[in-house]
C-alpha cells in the first residue's frame, strides 16, 4: 500500500510537539497503530496505567516503519495489519528479532527475507470469511456457491434485496475476491503475493473475476441499488441487514458482531454461514489480523512490552475486549467463555486450522490462507482508490450501475490486474 510520509508526518508533529520524550531517565514507550474510533480506545484501556503512549499512524504506518519521519514520535513498537510491510528489506532492517510461540503458518507470514528470523507476533487476528444473516430471511445456509446464486437471484426477483454489500470500503471488496478465488484456487492463490504476471493471467484468476461478476449484476441484489453500494461502508451495510431490514445478508469478517450486537433492532437474532465455495467442498478460511513489532531502536524495552502483550499476562485486561467482539486471539491466554458466543466457534476454528505441522492447510483438506490484499506491493497493493481496491470497484461499478455484461467486465477486471502485476515485474 503506498503511503503518505507528508501525512505521516503531520499527523505526528502533534505528538512530538507534546513532549512524550519527557523528563524521567526512562520515556514511556512510543507505540504506534492503525486503528482508530473504537478499535484504538479498546486499545488503550487495555494499556492503562502501562509505561506507554499510544498514537494512532492510520495508513501511514508503513512511512513511519520505513524512515524516520519525525525522530522523537518514531514509534518503538507498532502494530502491522500486512506482513508484507515486514518482508519489506528497508522496514525489516529496522525491526527486531522476536521470540514467538504462534503456530507455524502464523510465523511464516512475519519473517523477515534476508534472514529468515521472525519479526512480528500476532496480538490480533480476523475470521474472513463468513455471510450474516437473519434467520427469519434466510431458511437455510445454502450448500454451495451457485445455491447461493440462485437464492440471491429468487430474492432479488421477488423484490427483497438479499445482500448488502458496502462497495465504499475497497477492503470488503477483496476480501469478497480472496474467498471466492481461495475456494476455486487454493494452491495459486498462495502465489499470486509474488506477483508473477503468469499467475494472475492464469484463467483460474479471471474465472474468480466472473463469478464475482455474475452475481453483483442480479437485479435488485442491493437496497437502493449499486449506486448506494458504491457509497455504502461496512457498518452501513452491517445496519441494512440486522437494524433497517432492507437487506437478509452481508459477508463480513468476525468482526462484524460488535456492530450487529449494539445496533441490531430489539429482538433480531444474528447468524453466520461459511462463505460459499464449490458445492461439495470445504469451505476454506482466510484470515487477516494485526502483528506486533518492535524497532531495533527500542532495545529490550521494545521486545520485553511485545512479550508481555503477546503471551498471556494481560489476559484480564484483553477479556472485556473479546467479550465486546472483535478480537481473537492466538496466544493471549483467552478462553473459549472470553468471547461472545456467536464467536466462540471462529476463535476455536482459527487455533486449530493453525496447529503445529499445519502450515497452510488443515488435515481434513481445508485452506488456510491470509487476506491477500494485506500481502500484495507495486500497482496491486491497496488503498485509498488504489490497486486491487481500485480493479474490484471498477468492477462493482461496471455490472451493479453500468449494467456492463457480466462475463465482459470481468475480463476487463482480470486484464487489469494483469496488467498491474507486470508493472512490479518489469520494475516500473
Amino acid at each position: 500500500m503506498r503511503m503518505n510520509r507528508r501525512r505521516a508526518l503531520a499527523a505526528l508533529s502533534g505528538l512530538a510537539a507534546a513532549g512524550l520524550t519527557g523528563c524521567s531517565a526512562e520515556r514511556p514507550l512510543r507505540v504506534a497503530v492503525v486503528w482508530s474510533g473504537w478499535e484504538l480506545a479498546r486499545f488503550r484501556r487495555v494499556l492503562e496505567g502501562e509505561p506507554a503512549t499510544v498514537y494512532s499512524a492510520g495508513n501511514d504506518i508503513a512511512a513511519l516503519l520505513r524512515k524516520p519521519v519525525a525522530p522523537a514520535a518514531t514509534p518503538d513498537v507498532a502494530v502491522v495489519p500486512q506482513p508484507g510491510l515486514i518482508g519489506d528489506p528497508e522496514i525489516c532492517a529496522r525491526l527486531r528479532p522476536l521470540a514467538s510461540q504462534d503456530p507455524p503458518f502464523w510465523r511464516d507470514l512475519v519473517r523477515c527475507a534476508d534472514d529468515g528470523r521472525v519479526r512480528g507476533v500476532w496480538f490480533k487476528v480476523a475470521h474472513k470469511s463468513l455471510v450474516w444473516y437473519r434467520p427469519e430471511a434466510v431458511a437455510s445456509p445454502p450448500a454451495g456457491w451457485e445455491a447461493w446464486l440462485e437464492l440471491c437471484r429468487s430474492r432479488a426477483a421477488s423484490g427483497r434485496p438479499p445482500l448488502s454489500v458496502p462497495a465504499a470500503d475497497g477492503w470488503a471488496l477483496t476480501d469478497w475476491f480472496e474467498n471466492v478465488l481461495l475456494g476455486l484456487a487454493p494452491d495459486l492463490y498462495g502465489r499470486l503475493h509474488l506477483l508473477d504476471p503468469a499467475d494472475w493471467g492464469d484463467e483460474r484468476v479471471a474465472q474468480a473475476f466472473i463469478r464475482l461478476a455474475e452475481l453483483w449484476a442480479v437485479p435488485g441484489l442491493v437496497p437502493g441499488g449499486g449506486r448506494r453500494a458504491l457509497v455504502t461502508q461496512f457498518h452501513d451495510a452491517i445496519l441494512d441487514v440486522f437494524r433497517y431490514g432492507r437487506a437478509d445478508m452481508v459477508a463480513g469478517p468476525d468482526f462484524a458482531w460488535p456492530v450487529i450486537d449494539r445496533y441490531r433492532s430489539p429482538g433480531r437474532e444474528a447468524r453466520w454461514f461459511r462463505f460459499p465455495c464449490s458445492a461439495g467442498e470445504r469451505p476454506p478460511l482466510l484470515v487477516g489480523g494485526d502483528a506486533v513489532v518492535a524497532l531495533a531502536s527500542s532495545g529490550e524495552r521494545g521486545e520485553r512490552f511485545v512479550a508481555r502483550l503477546t503471551g498471556g499476562e494481560m489476559r484480564e485486561r484483553l477479556a472485556p475486549w473479546a467479550r465486546a467482539g472483535g478480537f481473537l486471539s492466538l496466544g493471549a491466554g483467552l478462553r473459549d467463555d472470553d468471547y461472545p458466543a456467536p464467536v466462540r466457534p471462529l476463535a476455536r476454528e482459527l487455533r486449530e486450522l493453525a496447529e503445529p505441522g499445519r502450515s497452510g492447510a488443515h488435515a481434513t483438506g481445508r485452506s488456510i490462507a491470509f487476506d491477500l490484499s494485506d500481502q500484495l506491493g507495486g500497482a496491486l497493493a491497496g488503498g485509498d482508490g488504489q490497486g486491487l481496491w481500485r480493479v474490484l470497484t471498477d468492477l462493482f461499478a461496471a455490472v451493479a450501475v453500468g449494467g456492463r455484461d457480466h462475463e465482459e467486465a470481468a475480463r476487463t477486471a482480470h486484464a487489469a490486474a494483469v496488467e498491474a502485476a507486470a508493472w512490479r515485474a518489469g520494475g516500473s
